[in-house]
């Protein structure tokens, strides 16, 4: 179990469970494109500053900023039709997203961000604000109630399950998921994962990062899994 921090160090009381996948851990992402402070025993004074900060920088939650594990953010219905996926949002934020300060970007993330920032140039929130070179997230999303902290445990229990077909059909396990999801969403756009294209992670601060057609965004990832893709692509070493 992770204790949830902003990555300055600075942390808060709740802990949020992590399922272990394989060797692979998930984690979720809450708060909209920063991390979100409450009250101190009933004084929102300094919670207010702090978050101040927190929009300005665009402070990321850790562990889910972190290179090491697979960032899950959240998705919703519009109008309570599932056909129609859009950026999870409520409590005045939404599905967190955005860059690390302190992990720098994985050489497999570079080439699908870079088209992000092309192509939301105009939309993006002020260069200042956020680090364009550091570890981009969430990896991808799923449905999402109260927050994104269903949506993690569900991405796990889908790759438990695609693990293990990979097991009973004599192939070994995944290990670390993030370098394939990024490969394989992008080699394979649509097969593995939806893509969601409406949301903005800025609701609590007025300077967050818009979700995109074009493949990854920093508000649902890759979108949320397509069983079959998921089967084809990770039951199977044959797209590798």
């Amino acid at each position: 179990m992770f204790l949830e921090a902003v990555e300055v160090r600075s942390h808060r009381s709740l802990s949020l469970s992590l399922s272990l996948i394989d060797i692979t851990h998930t984690h979720t992402t809450d708060g909209g494109s920063h991390f979100s402070f409450g009250p101190f025993q009933g004084d929102s004074k300094i919670a207010n500053a702090l978050n101040d900060i927190s929009c300005e920088f665009q402070l990321p939650v850790f562990p889910t900023a972190s290179p090491y594990v697979v960032s899950v953010g959240g998705e919703m219905w519009k109008n309570g039709d599932s056909s129609k996926p859009i950026t999870w949002t409520g409590f005045g934020g939404g599905s967190g997203g955005g860059f690390s300060w302190s992990f720098p970007m994985p050489s497999y993330q570079k080439d699908a961000v870079q088209n992000y920032l092309n192509a939301e140039s105009s939309s993006l929130p002020p260069s200042s604000s956020f680090n364009a070179s550091g570890r981009a997230y969430p990896d991808i999303s799923a449905i999402g109630v109260d927050g994104t902290s269903q949506s993690c445990p569900i991405m796990a229990g889908i790759f438990s399950l695609v693990i293990d077909s990979r097991l009973n059909g004599g192939l070994g396990r995944l290990g670390f998921l993030g370098p394939r999801i990024w490969k394989t969403a992008t080699s394979y756009p649509g097969e593995a994962f939806e893509d969601i294209s409406e949301g903005n992670s800025g609701l609590s601060c007025g300077n967050g990062f818009a979700s995109s057609s074009k493949s990854w965004d920093p508000n649902t990832g890759f979108g949320r899994p397509i069983w079959s893709g998921l089967l084809k692509h990770f039951a199977s070493d044959d797209y590798i």
